[in-house]
């Protein structure tokens, strides 16, 4: 499986974002977010989990460290898509995560995939 995915633009800055397709028990829904290497974990907001049928507070509580300071989520494993790749993803769900993208970390989710971020053409390939 060979896939890309062009970066999206915000402001004057373009980051490599993908779409991910999650899973619960209630629903699926497919979300924008970004690749960031510079994460360990993959952070999304409580709506996503509560859309999909995942109660947010049910997951193991974790405090994560950042540049912005520490926040409290809970730690889940989800049901994933990208293309036609379907594997189980960690992810954090926090109701103090305030940014924009939903951030897919290295936990879990990069060992999935041979990732080329290619900056002069926009674009992040997975493998």
């Amino acid at each position: 499986m060979r896939i890309s995915f062009p970066y999206v633009q915000k402001g004057a800055q373009w980051y490599p974002t993908i779409d991910i397709t999650l899973r619960g028990k209630k629903d699926e829904l497919t979300v924008r977010a970004l690749l960031d290497s510079g994460a360990s974990f993959s952070v999304f907001r409580p709506e996503i989990a509560e859309h999909i049928g995942i109660q947010v507070e049910k997951g193991k509580a974790i405090y994560l460290e950042g540049i912005g300071g520490r926040i409290l989520g809970y730690l889940h494993r989800v049901r994933a898509v990208v293309g036609n790749k379907r594997f189980v993803c960690s992810i954090v769900f926090s109701r103090e995560f305030t940014v924009s993208f939903s951030l897919l970390g290295r936990d879990n989710f990069f060992s999935q995939f041979r990732i080329t971020f290619d900056e002069k053409k926009r674009m992040v390939v997975l493998e």
